[in-house]
């Protein structure tokens, strides 16, 4: 094992045991509790290795040869108002994350939607966050969540209550630290029954320091309700996020997600979602756009644990010089899961012979009466339609440049948004055009000139 990762786990854990853990004692106790226990799951077991099953394409060592400074206070700006994500025509309440803090007041709404810090939260509404609060990520045996469990500084909480409609929602998650820095963000979504809520939400940095983000979510959508979630994520190449959520959707509920990963070191998104109940309908899409050294991942698990449920897993990657990719999505139908349809789907295009993709979806079923598919594609551009194209008069570059638009195609037109349908595609555009790398202000301000 690299010298230096053992010295940047050693780092952590006297960061935790002489200075963070004399910081949190006047939390509360079911707050504490959990990072003690996660903090001695992540000292036996560190960080994850090429041993571990869903790690073994995805070497850390690159990343771990850095002195990551914990943010345990916030080191936040007077204003972010002018790094705010803007859709243009989308009226939405806008809230910042910087550096693993909440930057705000915490705010009760008129409808009754609550939404502010997460620790605030817990000293407000300590029974309601204590409900919910590690419920989920408590089961989770992956080293990044024990992390994130231990040493979270802040995060976002958002109640929303029982009949709100067309609540919408933009997080600009700002790394923004003057230092190579470990930061780590918890939240917790709470959405009753029959609500229906947009969250837009922008990765974002502005410095160009190392920052080395965990990003963990507790996700609960009741009966009826419906949560639809995207996600954007163009942080600075020398930056790595792990982006993990984990869900339970209950009884005719809807949940929805779109991450589009744009530009980073390391991206990696795992998505957990917990089928409970009929008529519920889980889909979980992504485009990941990849070019020199970098590496996207994708880990999508979803478990129908009820009868007559739905789940939809559509990921694409495009991957140029040297990058890599890695997508494992596991469906699990579980005895009484009768009359399910799980559907899943990965393609990819690689664009040079250095380029890398590993794919892995896999389905296991314990159920006779269901409908369940996935497949994996990987290739590169047709040059027969290349050809055709340049027909026309179009250059051999705006030729690919098309085609492989047109690959994203699938992934624009499930946006239900209409408001994101263009900023969505002006990124889509520029990251292809090899134009966007790491904008100035949050990714949806970029635009594609005329």
């Amino acid at each position: 094992m690299p010298r230096t990762r053992k010295l940047l786990e050693q780092h952590i854990i006297d960061f935790f045991e002489n200075t963070f853990s004399k910081q949190i004692q006047e939390e509360p106790g079911f707050i504490r509790k959990a990072r003690i226990e996660a903090f001695q799951k992540f000292k036996e077991k560190g960080f994850p290795t090429l041993k571990d099953e869903k790690w073994r394409k995805t070497n850390l060592n690159r990343l771990l040869d850095s002195y990551y400074h914990p943010v345990a206070h916030s080191v936040i700006k007077d204003s972010y108002e002018n790094d705010i994500c803007i859709v243009p025509e989308l009226k939405t309440k806008n809230i910042y994350l910087v550096n693993g803090h909440y930057a705000g007041d915490f705010q009760e709404l008129e409808n009754g939607v609550l939404l502010g810090s997460i620790k605030q939260a817990a000293g407000k509404y300590p029974e309601l966050v204590q409900k919910y609060f590690n419920r989920l990520t408590e089961k989770s045996t992956n080293p990044m969540d024990y992390l994130n469990t231990a040493l979270f500084t802040d995060g976002f909480f958002m109640y929303v209550p029982e009949n709100v409609k067309n609540f919408n929602l933009q997080i600009s998650q700002k790394l923004d630290a003057p230092v190579d820095a470990l930061i780590n963000t918890r939240n917790l979504v709470i959405i009753e029954k029959d609500a229906q809520v947009n969250i837009i939400q922008c990765d974002d940095s502005n410095e160009h320091r190392s920052h080395f983000a965990t990003f963990d979510s507790e996700i609960f959508v009741k009966e009826n309700a419906e949560l639809n979630w995207y996600k954007y994520q163009n942080i600075n190449n020398l930056s790595a996020l792990f982006s993990n959520s984990f869900s339970e959707v209950k009884e005719k509920a809807r949940f929805y997600t779109n991450f589009y990963q744009l530009n980073g070191k390391l991206l990696r998104n795992e998505q957990f979602a917990d089928i409970l109940g009929k008529e519920v309908e889980v889909d979980h899409y992504g485009l990941y756009l990849v070019d020199k050294t970098q590496q996207f991942d994708n880990v999508i698990f979803i478990s129908h644990s009820s009868e007559g449920s739905y789940s939809n897993q559509k990921f694409k990657g495009i991957l140029d010089d040297s990058g890599k990719g890695f997508f494992n999505g596991q469906i699990l139908v579980k005895k009484d899961a009768q009359q399910t349809n799980a559907y899943q789907k990965n393609d990819n295009i690689l664009l040079t012979d250095k380029a890398k993709i590993s794919s892995q979806p896999f389905l296991e079923i314990y159920a006779d009466d269901v409908s369940c598919s996935h497949g994996s594609t990987t290739g590169q551009l047709d040059n027969e339609a290349l050809f055709y194209i340049r027909q026309r008069g179009i250059s051999k570059r705006d030729a690919q440049l098309l085609q492989l638009y047109a690959f994203t195609g699938e992934l624009i037109e499930a946006i239900k948004i209409p408001e994101l349908i263009e900023p969505t595609k002006d990124l889509i555009k520029k990251r292809l055009n090899g134009e966007l790398d790491v904008c100035e202000k949050c990714i949806l301000q970029c635009t594609v000139p005329n």
